[in-house]
């Protein structure tokens, strides 16, 4: 079976069409540029794309949504998305959406009105939780059944456009009753749509059977756990565990292909999992250092990561730029604000 293989697009990054101004950042990234380099990308040998969010947000990466009824006019339009979803199948390739269930902007209507307070978590002391600290961003009180009603049904209004795939942003966010209802209602009208969970880091996360959990984790690794506990609650996840043990061996073992200690790593690990249970491979995106830098700069290895995750028999995503041996200078995560800038350039 031939490799799935899925270009993974910052939309306002990718050939920015126009100059924006520094509100928001933005740089000018929109869906018709994406529609005119479809053959730049299914020449990259890509036979399916996957976007950031496109609906109305507070910053140029998509995932403040201030709307989840419209598209954001930086990127275009609604009609501009059904037309690149149309002429990505027609070249026989797939397309995924990104979708943010665990919070939104404070500005966004739901929770600026004050008419939906039981929508939003809230401490004790009155104040509202908000994801990783931001007091921008609030969290929906994912137990309450209007918000399950409410999102599932965003979500499937992106099924109805086409998307053959949905990435769940920050799935370890939203109880696992929530994804329950989400995925026994988007699967009962679109059963063919995969749903693909973004487990990553302790941020949120609580396990499902904490004796389970607790043992995966001292037999494994707590990020294989935490992916364990996903297993019969969605298609797949994204295989960070994977991107770990690529990245490490590139970092510590300066080897790749013919490295057995990391084959049986990765033979291990995917054993792990059931038939059908979908790892989706990555080896950066938007949130982590770029692979080439994991890499030292060495473009040897750099070329030896995409050739072996190329070889794997599950989906693979290749993140924007990665063609043009993106790098970046510094780490990501050293503690400057706004550091992941520093993987997010432009493609042009």
């Amino acid at each position: 079976m031939k490799q799935e293989r899925v270009y993974h697009i910052q939309i306002d990054r990718f050939f920015p069409m126009r100059d924006e101004d520094a509100n928001g950042n933005f740089k000018g990234g929109c869906i018709k540029s994406i529609i005119e380099h479809l053959d730049y990308i299914q020449g990259l040998g890509m036979s399916g794309i996957m976007l950031t969010p496109f609906y109305k947000t507070a910053a140029y990466h998509g995932y403040h949504i201030v709307d989840f009824e419209q598209v954001d006019p930086h990127f275009g339009t609604k009609a501009d998305v059904v037309e690149l979803v149309k002429e990505v199948h027609k070249r026989g390739m797939v397309i995924v959406a990104d979708f943010v269930a665990n919070h939104c902007h404070k500005s966004c209507t739901l929770f600026a009105d004050g008419d939906h307070r039981d929508w939003f978590c809230y401490k004790s002391n009155g104040k509202y939780k908000c994801f990783a600290g931001i007091e921008d961003l609030p969290m929906f009180n994912s137990k309450n059944k209007e918000v399950q009603r409410y999102l599932t049904q965003k979500a499937l209004d992106l099924c109805g456009m086409g998307f053959d795939a949905i990435r769940l942003d920050h799935a370890t966010g939203p109880c696992y009753a929530f994804w329950k209802y989400f995925v026994r209602n988007v699967k009962a009208k679109y059963p063919n749509v995969r749903l693909i969970g973004e487990v990553w880091g302790e941020l949120d996360f609580k396990p499902r059977n904490y004796v389970r959990y607790f043992i995966n984790k001292l037999r494994y690794d707590a990020q294989e756990a935490r992916q364990l506990e996903y297993v019969g609650i969605f298609d797949g996840v994204l295989d960070f565990r994977y991107q770990q043990f690529v990245c490490n061996a590139a970092y510590k073992e300066k080897a790749i292909i013919n490295n057995r200690k990391l084959q049986e790593k990765v033979r291990l690990h995917f054993a792990r999992y059931p038939t059908g249970f979908q790892l989706w491979l990555f080896l950066d995106n938007h949130d982590l250092n770029r692979f080439m830098f994991e890499c030292g700069g060495d473009e040897k290895l750099f070329k030896e990561g995409i050739f072996y995750s190329q070889q794997q028999n599950m989906p693979w995503l290749m993140f924007y730029g990665t063609e043009k041996e993106f790098t970046n200078d510094k780490s990501i995560f050293d503690g400057t604000p706004y550091a992941d800038e520093r993987v997010r350039m432009c493609l042009s």
